[in-house]
């Protein structure tokens, strides 16, 4: 008998370890509609996918489905601290360090792919209002009145996760102080491939390639300067975003709403218990500074699919023994991105004496090993 997977969440980490999880029959709740993506303009939501999930989408079948035109590829990286120092790494053998994706295009993609799979479900629309999981098996109870029963619930269901609350898993959470605004800029000079990040008394700011001379920014600022900036007419904040970047592309024009969201940092010590895993968001959150959020839950999902995959004839998907093999396979890569981030982003707010110099030693440090820059973006290509 084809053993059952419920997943809870139907955003981009949820549909691809759908996709993942052959050799189950596999149903996808998600209280959302599918979301057509706009035929003009950009998504205001992107995502930098690194080379690794690219490959990883490439297997599910997904990336065939995206049209190449709106991907920007990443090519070079620079970033900009204290009194002038500077870091600038490429890819190795002028390949990329990532792909722009916009957020509402890659989920359709990937619905599009599991689409096709006879085993995958997707339920849209379909709120749940209560999940259980223990050593017997899982379920979710629909608003509709309907049970989905299964041998494994898996929560991708964000950062606020309610199938992380409904089977009371621990979580430290501990919010940042920070807002991300964000927003896209046609340039008057095109990116050329070339991603660049400030680390300012006002937060830190990065800029991503678009197609065509566009870009997408990212500034994680104290909740204060996030009100202002929010607060600005259109012109007003292309030239306070033109301004922050030194004017490196020329002159800047909102082509864009402008969206913000408050940043946190979530830990789940035990993403995994009798019956349930938890993937993507819904078992950690990192700071954007370094771009890999999304891509630490795709490798959730690629890491939870291999490990049932690759258990024993005698074991059960929701067994404890199996989810274990899961939380380990992770817990490295998932722990070090928190550390370098959140480290990263207390070093940078710091405003003690000789803080300012040590980070500016830093950065002129790296800037002159090549083999540490080689280093960081293989890390980035994971």
């Amino acid at each position: 008998m084809t053993e059952r997977i419920v997943v809870a969440g139907g955003g981009p980490v949820g549909l691809a370890f759908a996709g993942a999880a052959s050799g189950f029959d596999v149903t996808v709740i998600e209280a959302s509609p599918s979301r057509v993506p706009p035929v003009e303009g950009f998504d205001l939501r992107v995502f930098a996918v690194s080379p690794g999930t690219r490959d990883f989408l490439r297997e599910l079948g997904a990336w065939a489905e995206l049209d190449e035109e709106r991907i920007a590829p990443v090519k070079r990286m620079e970033i900009f601290g204290d009194d002038g120092a500077r870091l600038a790494f490429a890819a190795p053998s002028g390949g990329q360090l990532a792909s722009i994706v916009e957020a509402g295009r890659l989920t359709a993609a990937l619905e599009k792919s599991v689409a096709r799979r006879g085993n995958v479900r997707v339920l849209r629309s379909t709120p749940a209002s209560s999940f259980g999981a223990g050593a017997g098996g899982a379920w979710a109870e629909l608003a509709n009145g309907e049970r989905v029963e299964g041998d494994l619930l898996v929560g991708a269901d964000g950062p606020d996760s309610p199938v992380r609350t409904a089977l009371g898993m621990a979580v430290d959470e501990r919010p940042y102080g920070e807002t991300a605004v964000v927003a896209h800029f046609e340039t008057e000079h095109d990116a050329q491939g070339l991603a660049r990040q400030w680390f300012l008394p006002e937060g830190v700011l990065a800029w991503l390639p678009l197609p065509g001379s566009r870009i997408s920014i990212v500034w994680s600022a104290p909740a204060a300067v996030a009100d202002a900036l929010s607060a600005l007419e259109p012109q007003a904040l292309a030239a306070r975003v033109r301004d922050a970047g030194g004017a490196c592309l020329g002159d800047l024009r909102l082509a864009s709403g402008v969206a913000r969201f408050p940043l946190r940092w979530i830990r789940v010590p035990q993403p995994v218990a009798r019956g349930v895993a938890l993937i993507g968001d819904a078992a950690h959150a990192v700071h954007p500074l370094a771009g890999q959020g999304v891509n630490l839950g795709f490798q959730d999902a690629k890491a939870l699919a291999r490990v049932l995959a690759e258990r024993s004839r005698l074991e059960r998907a929701g067994d404890l023994a199996v989810l274990r093999r899961y939380a380990r396979a992770r817990s490295e890569d998932v722990g070090a991105m928190q550390l370098v981030t959140h480290g990263l982003d207390r070093l940078f707010a710091a405003e003690r004496p000789g803080v300012a110099a040590l980070r500016g030693a830093g950065l002129r440090m790296v800037e002159r090993a090549s083999w540490a820059k080689r280093l960081l973006a293989t890390r980035a290509m994971r």
